[in-house]
């Protein structure tokens, strides 16, 4: 718990929402009008989580789609405290639960899974055209808004980075389940890989199970080997997008917005 801690002379930090080995987010109110927000704060004020928290706010503050997280202020955390020197980003609060929460549970509807897709496929189609890939395309960083303007948000691009970017040394880019077989081996930041893990994410959500088991070694082996399994009962639509999305070779792959046209015939929406 942050305590009575007030970042940017007007977010007053709350309950801590969650943590991991690079950042911890806390829920916090804004002052100046009363709005929960997000606030993404370093583990630790080190150089290198200073040029991370710079980085993500960097990408984010250029950023404007209705299902990307909305970027609000950056900083360093006041002097005192525990979380005293950190540098911080404050985001939009998303209030949903994340889809690693929804796959959980019990499955959702075909129809409820094909308009996240629409509007994911359709972010990550923006993402793409400022020339951003997210490498880190899983359940966990994908959010159930409760809001009208789109009922999903893309959050935490931590290691996004621009398309071309080279590995950086001693970085972790991605995670291991929802790779693709290139991200894998490693080269070059592209597009094709948030298309083929939000696949793969998309999979899980309508089968109620990973698309490669066992353990990280056996799962990114598996996917060098094969495609993903495709149950037929899913429908020939699903059947399509699923194929084509989570193909073995990047080249092989829809862009993010085509792949956004196939999931919103399949939701049943105006095609844009």
């Amino acid at each position: 718990m942050a305590g009575e801690i007030l970042v940017s002379g007007r977010f007053l930090l709350k309950e801590r929402l969650g943590r991991g080995s690079m950042a911890e987010v806390f829920r916090a109110v804004d002052l100046a009008g009363g709005r929960e927000v997000a606030v993404k704060i370093a583990a630790d004020p080190s150089p290198k989580h200073r040029e991370r928290i710079a980085n993500e706010a960097g990408i984010l503050a250029g950023l404007d789609h209705p299902s990307v997280i909305s970027f609000i202020a950056e900083g360093t955390v006041p002097p005192r405290g525990p979380l005293s020197g950190r540098p911080y980003i404050v985001e939009e609060l998303a209030f949903g639960p994340s889809l690693a929460d929804v796959s959980r549970g019990p499955l959702r509807s075909p129809h409820d899974v094909a308009g996240w897709a629409g509007a994911l496929y359709d972010s990550l189609g923006y993402l793409h055209g400022k020339g951003v890939v997210h490498r880190d395309i899983k359940p966990g960083n994908l959010m159930l808004s409760g809001l009208r303007r789109s009922p999903v948000r893309i959050v935490d691009f931590g290691i996004a980075a621009a398309a071309g970017a080279a590995p950086e040394p001693g970085m972790s880019s991605g995670t291991v389940h929802y790779m693709s077989p290139e991200q894998a081996s490693g080269g070059t930041a592209q597009p094709a890989w948030d298309v083929y893990a939000l696949g793969l994410v998309l999979l899980e959500l309508l089968t109620g199970a990973r698309a490669y088991t066992g353990t990280a070694v056996e799962s990114l082996v598996a996917r060098t080997l094969r495609s993903p399994v495709i149950p037929a009962g899913l429908g020939p639509g699903w059947g399509a997008l699923l194929r084509a999305v989570t193909a073995m070779s990047s080249a092989e792959r829809p862009s993010a917005g085509e792949a956004a046209v196939m999931a919103r015939k399949l939701a049943g929406s105006p095609v844009r």
